[in-house]
């Protein structure tokens, strides 16, 4: 994300950096979006916490180098980009339904000010509820 895009953001304090186990994701709400935080070896990422696949939660989701593995059917994502990473390094791109299955998660920008992690949401604009999840 750019200078400018994250200068636009509202940063929400979320929860103490110990509060976070190395290798698990832990599901919060911030500012009505449900974010995961996950601790890989000591970095900090935040996804959004609902999978792509099925729209499960994906609160105490594994994370290993890297790979954040939903607890529900063992999709894997990327921590730093959302991308998917499995089943699409499996399966050919040409199943329609399967591309569709495969949508990467929406990351969100992180920064921990005095031991509290800090993520960067979205501006609310007049009367909406909560930013838009796209």
């Amino acid at each position: 994300m750019g200078e400018d895009a994250q200068a636009d953001l509202r940063w929400v304090k979320v929860a103490p950096v110990s509060e976070l186990a190395p290798g698990r994701g832990r599901a919060f709400e911030v500012d009505s979006i449900p974010v995961l935080l996950v601790n890989d070896g000591g970095s900090i990422f935040a996804l959004h916490a609902l999978c792509p696949h099925q729209g499960q939660n994906m609160d105490g989701g594994s994370v290993w180098r890297g790979v954040l593995d939903c607890p529900w059917h063992h999709f894997q994502y990327d921590v730093r980009s959302g991308e998917n990473v499995f089943p699409r390094n499996v399966y050919p791109r040409d199943i329609p339904r399967l591309q569709r299955e495969v949508r990467r998660v929406r990351t969100y920008p992180v920064r921990v000010a005095e031991g509290i992690v800090e993520v960067g949401v979205p501006p609310r604009t007049d009367g909406e509820t909560a930013p838009p999840q796209g």
